[in-house]
């Protein structure tokens, strides 16, 4: 953007506007805000002219005064009917170079659907490849997953979450376990699929969100810091808060502790209720009976081992067992302990992938 860029923000009572226009200070752009509204929405965080609604007689008059006042040379236009009457104006008084430097929010949404049922038919082919025998949930059942998995931060993509699903798909009765969620992307995807495969299961999620019991001592100090720096105590509040919205009652319980305790809780030899989340939710009996089992808590070899160790004996037969990062670029702690199961099982493997840089081990 040129150092004589002046963009008007319009209308930044919305919160797309008041989030542009926050990007663009940060970004050190000259940046002007406008609503209809009676009173500054952005308390004088930029200059901002109240305009009347876009429909009024007086609109076009005000408008223009505001572009020469301020010498507005592009307009991020923050809701739908405001971007297609801008676009019109614009038009039919000729006011080029002046532009709308975004799609409408209509357009926008559009876009992102198209992208969403896209990468549904990327899953739909991946699971009928990895579970042929099964047939793969309806394209909007994924392209709904998809969008609500990916509105919460994470580092799981396309192609492990969808095999999550093939594996709930051909998975035994029982429970669904988690180590290690972060905002819940992963135990997103795993909750909506709780019912495939014609069994109702349960989530249990454990993890203790703790900076301290995250960091990873077999990586480098910088990378340790960085963990400890990353504000885990504050995600744990942001996993509650979307499942407390997200999850039915009776369908999940999520814990605040790490693996070790998580086990013990699970197995029904230690008191979870000081560490449950979700406390409105009733506690959930578990089955003891894991149909599939997810590891990506702590990475370090020791810990990654632990969690085999410990969670891998409750997998039956027909069960999955899917280890994170098993390609990891920052150590080898997964993949240490997920060569070990695969040589413990031995025959008892039925099947063994990767997808994602996950690897998926089913018990025979």
């Amino acid at each position: 953007m040129s150092d004589m860029s002046v963009t008007l923000v319009f209308p930044v009572s919305t919160p797309d506007g008041r989030a542009y226009l926050k990007q663009a200070l940060e970004r050190g752009e000259r940046v002007v805000g406008a609503s209809s509204d009676t009173s500054d929405p952005i308390e004088g965080a930029a200059p901002w002219t109240r305009l009347p609604l876009v429909h009024e007689p007086k609109f076009l008059p005000a408008f223009l005064d505001l572009l020469r006042t301020h010498g507005v040379t592009q307009i991020y236009a923050a809701a739908h009917m405001v971007h297609a009457a801008l676009s019109d104006l614009l038009r039919e008084h000729d006011l080029a170079p002046l532009r709308i430097i975004n799609r409408s929010a209509l357009e926008q949404e559009f876009a992102r659907w198209d992208d969403i049922f896209a990468r549904a038919e990327h899953w739909t082919r991946l699971i009928t490849a990895l579970t042929p025998d099964h047939t793969p949930p309806d394209p909007p059942f994924l392209a709904g997953v998809i969008r609500l998995a990916f509105d919460l931060f994470g580092e799981s993509y396309d192609d492990k979450l969808a095999a999550l699903i093939a594996c709930l798909l051909d998975a035994p009765d029982g429970d669904i376990v988690e180590i290690g969620a972060l905002f819940g992307r992963s135990a997103c995807v795993l909750l909506s699929g709780r019912a495939l495969g014609g069994t109702e299961r349960r989530l249990f999620v454990f993890d203790p969100w703790s900076s301290e019991a995250g960091a990873q001592q077999d990586l480098p100090k910088a990378m340790q810091d960085y963990t400890r720096s990353a504000g885990l105590e504050r995600v744990a509040h942001a996993f509650e808060a979307t499942f407390a919205a997200l999850a039915p009652q009776g369908t999940m319980a999520a814990y605040r502790t790490p693996s070790a305790t998580g086990n013990a809780i699970y197995r029904g030899s230690a008191d979870g209720e000081a560490v449950r989340l979700l406390k409105p939710f009733p506690g959930l009996k578990p089955s003891g009976r894991i149909a599939l089992l997810h590891i990506d808590g702590n990475h370090d070899a020791a810990c990654a081992a632990e969690d085999v160790l410990l969670w891998s004996p409750l997998v039956p037969q027909g069960g999955w067992v899917a280890i994170d990062d098993y390609c990891w670029r920052y150590g080898d702690g997964p993949k240490r302990a997920g060569d070990a199961l695969l040589d413990q099982w031995g025959d008892g493997v039925a099947r063994a992938f990767v997808a994602g840089d996950c690897l998926f081990i089913q018990r025979a």
